[in-house]
Protein backbone atom coordinates (compact mmCIF):
# COMPACT_ATOMS: atom_id res chain seq x y z
CA UNK A 1 0.00 0.00 0.00
CA UNK A 2 1.40 3.34 -1.07
CA UNK A 3 1.38 6.00 1.58
CA UNK A 4 0.13 9.26 0.15
CA UNK A 5 1.95 12.39 1.23
CA UNK A 6 0.40 14.07 4.20
CA UNK A 7 -1.49 17.25 3.46
CA UNK A 8 -0.89 18.61 6.96
CA UNK A 9 1.09 21.81 7.06
CA UNK A 10 3.77 22.25 9.64
CA UNK A 11 2.69 25.36 11.54
CA UNK A 12 5.54 25.30 14.00
CA UNK A 13 6.93 28.79 14.42
CA UNK A 14 10.39 29.24 15.85
CA UNK A 15 11.11 31.56 18.70
CA UNK A 16 12.61 34.21 16.42
CA UNK A 17 9.33 34.52 14.54
CA UNK A 18 7.40 34.86 17.80
CA UNK A 19 9.64 37.68 18.86
CA UNK A 20 8.75 39.61 15.74
CA UNK A 21 5.00 39.44 16.38
CA UNK A 22 3.56 42.89 17.14
CA UNK A 23 1.57 41.73 20.18
CA UNK A 24 1.27 44.00 23.24
CA UNK A 25 1.21 43.21 26.92
CA UNK A 26 -1.19 45.70 28.46
CA UNK A 27 -0.52 44.44 31.95
CA UNK A 28 3.13 45.35 31.49
CA UNK A 29 2.19 48.75 30.07
CA UNK A 30 -0.14 49.55 32.96
CA UNK A 31 2.39 48.26 35.46
CA UNK A 32 5.10 50.46 33.99
CA UNK A 33 2.77 53.46 33.98
CA UNK A 34 1.81 53.15 37.63
CA UNK A 35 5.40 52.44 38.62
CA UNK A 36 6.53 55.60 36.83
CA UNK A 37 3.87 57.72 38.54
CA UNK A 38 4.68 56.34 41.97
CA UNK A 39 8.41 56.78 41.46
CA UNK A 40 7.88 60.37 40.34
CA UNK A 41 6.00 61.15 43.54
CA UNK A 42 8.79 59.55 45.57
CA UNK A 43 11.50 61.54 43.80
CA UNK A 44 9.52 64.75 44.15
CA UNK A 45 9.22 64.22 47.90
CA UNK A 46 12.97 63.61 48.04
CA UNK A 47 13.52 66.88 46.19
CA UNK A 48 11.28 68.73 48.62
CA UNK A 49 13.17 67.25 51.54
CA UNK A 50 16.50 68.24 50.02
CA UNK A 51 15.28 71.76 49.31
CA UNK A 52 15.59 71.34 45.54
CA UNK A 53 11.92 71.30 44.50
CA UNK A 54 11.32 75.00 45.05
CA UNK A 55 9.00 74.99 42.04
CA UNK A 56 5.56 73.52 42.84
CA UNK A 57 3.37 74.34 39.82
CA UNK A 58 0.41 72.12 40.73
CA UNK A 59 -0.25 73.68 44.14
CA UNK A 60 1.36 77.09 43.70
CA UNK A 61 -1.19 79.88 43.38
CA UNK A 62 1.17 81.91 41.21
CA UNK A 63 3.51 79.45 39.45
CA UNK A 64 4.62 81.93 36.78
CA UNK A 65 6.33 84.22 39.29
CA UNK A 66 8.32 81.30 40.74
CA UNK A 67 9.27 79.72 37.43
CA UNK A 68 13.01 79.49 36.81
CA UNK A 69 15.34 77.25 34.86
CA UNK A 70 16.87 75.52 37.88
CA UNK A 71 13.55 74.52 39.41
CA UNK A 72 12.21 73.40 36.04
CA UNK A 73 15.27 71.19 35.50
CA UNK A 74 14.83 69.53 38.90
CA UNK A 75 11.13 68.96 38.25
CA UNK A 76 11.77 67.55 34.78
CA UNK A 77 14.63 65.28 35.85
CA UNK A 78 12.42 63.64 38.48
CA UNK A 79 9.79 62.95 35.82
CA UNK A 80 12.31 61.70 33.25
CA UNK A 81 13.93 59.28 35.69
CA UNK A 82 10.52 57.94 36.67
CA UNK A 83 9.44 57.57 33.04
CA UNK A 84 12.68 55.76 32.16
CA UNK A 85 12.28 53.10 34.84
CA UNK A 86 8.57 52.72 34.09
CA UNK A 87 9.34 52.16 30.41
CA UNK A 88 12.14 49.70 31.25
CA UNK A 89 9.73 47.72 33.41
CA UNK A 90 7.17 47.59 30.61
CA UNK A 91 9.88 46.66 28.09
CA UNK A 92 11.04 43.69 30.17
CA UNK A 93 7.82 41.91 29.23
CA UNK A 94 8.40 42.25 25.48
CA UNK A 95 9.25 39.67 22.82
CA UNK A 96 11.10 42.05 20.52
CA UNK A 97 12.85 45.38 20.46
CA UNK A 98 9.99 46.79 18.40
CA UNK A 99 7.48 45.67 21.01
CA UNK A 100 9.57 47.17 23.80
CA UNK A 101 9.75 50.43 21.88
CA UNK A 102 5.95 50.49 21.56
CA UNK A 103 5.52 49.57 25.24
CA UNK A 104 7.63 52.58 26.16
CA UNK A 105 5.58 54.91 24.00
CA UNK A 106 2.35 53.66 25.53
CA UNK A 107 3.72 54.12 29.05
CA UNK A 108 4.44 57.73 28.13
CA UNK A 109 0.97 58.23 26.65
CA UNK A 110 -0.91 56.62 29.54
CA UNK A 111 1.13 58.56 32.06
CA UNK A 112 0.08 61.82 30.45
CA UNK A 113 -3.57 60.81 30.25
CA UNK A 114 -3.90 59.39 33.76
CA UNK A 115 -2.00 62.23 35.40
CA UNK A 116 -4.09 64.72 33.46
CA UNK A 117 -7.28 63.10 34.73
CA UNK A 118 -5.98 63.08 38.29
CA UNK A 119 -4.95 66.70 38.53
CA UNK A 120 -7.68 67.91 36.13
CA UNK A 121 -5.56 70.77 34.91
CA UNK A 122 -2.32 69.43 33.54
CA UNK A 123 -1.17 67.17 30.76
CA UNK A 124 0.86 64.59 32.62
CA UNK A 125 3.70 64.04 34.98
CA UNK A 126 6.29 65.86 32.97
CA UNK A 127 3.90 68.51 31.66
CA UNK A 128 1.52 69.03 34.59
CA UNK A 129 3.64 71.89 35.87
CA UNK A 130 4.15 73.43 32.47
CA UNK A 131 0.51 73.20 31.45
CA UNK A 132 -0.63 74.83 34.66
CA UNK A 133 1.79 77.65 33.97
CA UNK A 134 0.45 77.97 30.43
CA UNK A 135 -3.14 78.04 31.63
CA UNK A 136 -2.44 80.63 34.32
CA UNK A 137 -0.09 82.63 32.12
CA UNK A 138 -2.53 83.13 29.26
CA UNK A 139 -4.87 85.04 31.57
CA UNK A 140 -2.23 86.68 33.73
CA UNK A 141 -2.07 89.95 31.83
CA UNK A 142 -5.83 90.41 31.76
CA UNK A 143 -6.11 89.54 35.45
CA UNK A 144 -3.41 91.99 36.46
CA UNK A 145 -4.87 94.76 34.31
CA UNK A 146 -8.46 94.28 35.45
CA UNK A 147 -7.48 93.93 39.11
CA UNK A 148 -5.27 97.02 39.09
CA UNK A 149 -7.72 99.22 37.22
CA UNK A 150 -10.56 97.90 39.35
CA UNK A 151 -8.73 98.81 42.56
CA UNK A 152 -8.04 102.31 41.26
CA UNK A 153 -11.69 102.72 40.29
CA UNK A 154 -12.87 101.59 43.72
CA UNK A 155 -10.46 103.94 45.43
CA UNK A 156 -11.55 106.80 43.18
CA UNK A 157 -15.22 106.14 43.88
CA UNK A 158 -14.53 106.13 47.61
CA UNK A 159 -12.62 109.40 47.47
CA UNK A 160 -15.30 111.03 45.34
CA UNK A 161 -18.03 109.93 47.74
CA UNK A 162 -16.07 111.27 50.70
CA UNK A 163 -15.49 114.53 48.90
CA UNK A 164 -19.20 115.02 48.15
CA UNK A 165 -19.99 114.26 51.77
CA UNK A 166 -17.51 116.89 52.87
CA UNK A 167 -19.24 119.43 50.59
CA UNK A 168 -22.54 118.74 52.30
CA UNK A 169 -21.00 118.93 55.77
CA UNK A 170 -19.40 122.25 54.88
CA UNK A 171 -22.74 123.62 53.74
CA UNK A 172 -24.56 122.50 56.88
CA UNK A 173 -21.98 124.22 59.07
CA UNK A 174 -23.03 127.50 57.48
CA UNK A 175 -26.48 127.29 59.05
CA UNK A 176 -26.96 129.91 61.80
CA UNK A 177 -26.66 128.49 65.32
CA UNK A 178 -30.09 129.78 66.33
CA UNK A 179 -31.84 127.68 63.66
CA UNK A 180 -34.17 124.83 64.60
CA UNK A 181 -32.62 121.34 64.86
CA UNK A 182 -34.80 120.13 62.01
CA UNK A 183 -33.29 122.78 59.73
CA UNK A 184 -29.87 121.13 59.90
CA UNK A 185 -31.22 117.71 59.02
CA UNK A 186 -33.32 119.05 56.18
CA UNK A 187 -30.45 121.15 54.83
CA UNK A 188 -28.14 118.14 54.89
CA UNK A 189 -30.66 116.10 52.94
CA UNK A 190 -31.62 118.68 50.31
CA UNK A 191 -28.15 120.09 49.76
CA UNK A 192 -26.75 116.56 49.57
CA UNK A 193 -29.24 115.64 46.82
CA UNK A 194 -28.43 118.79 44.86
CA UNK A 195 -24.67 118.23 45.20
CA UNK A 196 -24.93 114.56 44.16
CA UNK A 197 -26.98 115.50 41.09
CA UNK A 198 -24.59 118.31 40.17
CA UNK A 199 -21.42 116.16 40.28
CA UNK A 200 -22.92 113.02 38.76
CA UNK A 201 -21.00 112.23 35.53
CA UNK A 202 -24.19 111.52 33.61
CA UNK A 203 -25.47 115.05 34.37
CA UNK A 204 -22.41 116.87 33.02
CA UNK A 205 -24.46 118.12 30.06
CA UNK A 206 -26.72 120.16 32.36
CA UNK A 207 -23.91 121.93 34.20
CA UNK A 208 -25.47 125.38 34.35
CA UNK A 209 -28.91 124.21 35.47
CA UNK A 210 -27.52 121.89 38.13
CA UNK A 211 -25.14 124.58 39.37
CA UNK A 212 -28.02 126.98 39.75
CA UNK A 213 -29.96 124.32 41.67
CA UNK A 214 -27.11 123.84 44.15
CA UNK A 215 -26.75 127.59 44.64
CA UNK A 216 -30.48 127.89 45.28
CA UNK A 217 -30.39 125.00 47.76
CA UNK A 218 -27.57 126.69 49.66
CA UNK A 219 -29.51 129.95 49.75
CA UNK A 220 -32.74 128.32 50.90
CA UNK A 221 -31.51 125.73 53.40
CA UNK A 222 -28.27 127.27 54.74
CA UNK A 223 -29.25 130.96 54.41
CA UNK A 224 -26.15 131.81 52.37
CA UNK A 225 -26.15 134.87 50.18
CA UNK A 226 -26.19 134.29 46.46
CA UNK A 227 -22.59 135.49 46.12
CA UNK A 228 -21.36 133.23 48.95
CA UNK A 229 -23.29 130.27 47.56
CA UNK A 230 -21.87 130.80 44.08
CA UNK A 231 -18.33 131.14 45.47
CA UNK A 232 -18.81 127.97 47.52
CA UNK A 233 -20.04 125.99 44.53
CA UNK A 234 -17.18 127.23 42.34
CA UNK A 235 -14.73 126.15 45.04
CA UNK A 236 -16.33 122.73 45.08
CA UNK A 237 -16.03 122.47 41.30
CA UNK A 238 -12.32 123.33 41.43
CA UNK A 239 -11.74 120.78 44.18
CA UNK A 240 -13.66 118.08 42.27
CA UNK A 241 -11.72 118.80 39.08
CA UNK A 242 -8.43 118.52 40.97
CA UNK A 243 -9.45 115.18 42.45
CA UNK A 244 -10.58 113.92 39.05
CA UNK A 245 -7.23 114.91 37.56
CA UNK A 246 -5.35 113.02 40.29
CA UNK A 247 -7.51 109.95 39.79
CA UNK A 248 -6.89 110.05 36.04
CA UNK A 249 -3.14 110.14 36.67
CA UNK A 250 -3.40 107.25 39.13
CA UNK A 251 -5.39 105.22 36.62
CA UNK A 252 -2.86 105.87 33.87
CA UNK A 253 0.00 104.85 36.17
CA UNK A 254 -1.88 101.70 37.19
CA UNK A 255 -2.46 100.74 33.56
CA UNK A 256 1.21 101.25 32.75
CA UNK A 257 2.22 99.10 35.71
CA UNK A 258 -0.26 96.44 34.64
CA UNK A 259 1.13 96.43 31.10
CA UNK A 260 4.64 95.92 32.46
CA UNK A 261 3.44 93.05 34.64
CA UNK A 262 1.61 91.53 31.67
CA UNK A 263 4.75 91.78 29.52
CA UNK A 264 6.77 90.01 32.21
CA UNK A 265 4.10 87.32 32.49
CA UNK A 266 4.21 86.88 28.71
CA UNK A 267 7.97 86.41 28.80
CA UNK A 268 7.69 83.83 31.58
CA UNK A 269 4.89 82.15 29.68
CA UNK A 270 7.05 81.89 26.57
CA UNK A 271 9.85 80.28 28.57
CA UNK A 272 7.40 77.86 30.19
CA UNK A 273 5.91 76.91 26.82
CA UNK A 274 9.34 76.17 25.33
CA UNK A 275 10.31 74.20 28.43
CA UNK A 276 7.08 72.20 28.28
CA UNK A 277 7.55 71.33 24.61
CA UNK A 278 11.11 70.06 25.01
CA UNK A 279 10.22 68.31 28.28
CA UNK A 280 7.45 66.43 26.49
CA UNK A 281 9.70 65.58 23.56
CA UNK A 282 12.47 64.40 25.85
CA UNK A 283 10.02 62.33 27.85
CA UNK A 284 8.85 60.64 24.66
CA UNK A 285 12.41 59.78 23.71
CA UNK A 286 13.27 58.53 27.19
CA UNK A 287 10.30 56.17 27.39
CA UNK A 288 10.93 54.82 23.88
CA UNK A 289 14.58 54.14 24.68
CA UNK A 290 13.66 52.74 28.08
CA UNK A 291 11.19 50.31 26.56
CA UNK A 292 13.77 49.13 24.01
CA UNK A 293 16.39 48.78 26.73
CA UNK A 294 14.07 46.63 28.84
CA UNK A 295 13.15 44.50 25.82
CA UNK A 296 16.83 43.96 24.97
CA UNK A 297 17.52 42.62 28.46
CA UNK A 298 14.43 40.41 28.26
CA UNK A 299 15.63 38.90 24.99
CA UNK A 300 19.09 38.25 26.41
CA UNK A 301 17.52 36.50 29.36
CA UNK A 302 15.42 34.32 27.01
CA UNK A 303 18.46 33.42 24.94
CA UNK A 304 20.47 32.56 28.03
CA UNK A 305 17.64 30.44 29.38
CA UNK A 306 17.26 28.64 26.04
CA UNK A 307 20.97 27.88 25.87
CA UNK A 308 20.97 26.34 29.31
CA UNK A 309 17.96 24.23 28.40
Amino acid sequence: MINEPSLAVDRTVDRGDLRRLPSLCWKAILGGTFFAMGLHILLTMLGVGAGLAIFSPITDANPISHFNAGAAIVWSLCALVALWFGAVLAGRFSHSLHQGFVHGLLVWSLTLIITGLIISGGAGMILSGGMKILGDGMGAGAKVLSATVGDVAKDGLKQTSEQLGSFTEEAVQSIPTNSAPKASTRAKREVGLAVAKFFAPENSGNFSANRAAVIQALQVYTQMSEADAAATVDGWVASANELRSELDKAEAAAKQKAREAADQAARNLSCAAIWSFFALLLGLMVTALGGSYGARHALRHLEATGTRG
